[in-house]
């Protein structure tokens, strides 16, 4: 797969990738923050410029903070913690099971090696959706019962541009990562979408009934700004 690297004023290095499988120009942005866009071998890379300068808005919007490595001990959301553990094995392996996200370690490979944080951020997603699978459903329900309101069904996803959405049919959709926030801005995040099952946009109508049910939400949005969903230490 052959690539080229270009720089971009205000969003920095994009490398484009010709892949023969991809049909479609795909742009990423990865775990340590570094943009990426995947296209087919037989489209120029001039075309991949210009698709990246139309879109250099969203970017900006949704480029994450680089990822730090994740380190032995670290917290992982609200009740998870990783270890790293030297291994004779050949290769990188995890086990999520009681609270414990392990990374088996290569004798010949470092903690920092990419080939093992790659692996760590896997699995510590999949601690993050274990998490989140149980406790956001709970407090959605907690929080619905308390203020009045009603949705049809909560499903938990590993979004990258947003916190949380709601459909015009009331589903209401959550950011494992939202186990990495402080629990007053995890409660904010299910507020703002429970009042959009009532107000889709967000008028003045919106702010009107969310300020009913929190306080200073407009404040906290600013708070919010404050944090990536990406594998950080949680609060």
């Amino acid at each position: 797969m052959s690539f080229k690297t270009f720089m971009f004023d205000d969003i920095g290095n994009v490398s484009i990738y010709k892949n023969k499988k991809s049909r479609s120009l795909k742009l990423s942005i990865k775990s340590d923050g570094q943009l990426r866009l995947t296209m087919p071998v037989w489209v120029p890379y001039s075309t991949g410029v210009n698709f990246i300068q139309k879109n250099k808005k969203w970017i900006s919007e949704h480029k994450l903070s680089p990822q730090k490595a994740l380190s032995d001990q670290q917290k992982i959301g609200k009740e998870h913690r990783i270890i790293f553990i030297d291994s004779d094995s050949k290769v990188v392996r995890s086990l999520v099971k009681d609270n414990y996200i392990t990374i088996y370690v290569p004798n010949n490979m470092s903690i920092d090696s990419e080939l093992v944080q790659d692996t760590a951020i896997k699995a510590s997603k999949k601690a993050l959706k274990k998490e989140s699978s149980t406790l956001i459903p709970l407090r959605v329900n907690e929080l619905a019962k308390i203020y009045g309101f009603s949705f049809n069904n909560i499903r938990v996803r590993s979004l990258k541009g947003r916190w949380g959405s709601c459909s015009q049919k009331k589903d209401l959709t959550f950011n494992i990562f939202l186990m990495q926030l402080p629990q007053h801005l995890i409660d904010y995040v299910i507020i703002h979408e429970l009042v959009h099952t009532k107000h889709m946009n967000h008028g003045p109508a919106f702010w009107d009934e969310f300020g009913k049910h929190l306080e200073n939400p407009k404040e906290i949005k600013k708070e919010m700004k404050n944090y990536s969903p990406i594998i950080s230490i949680a609060d």
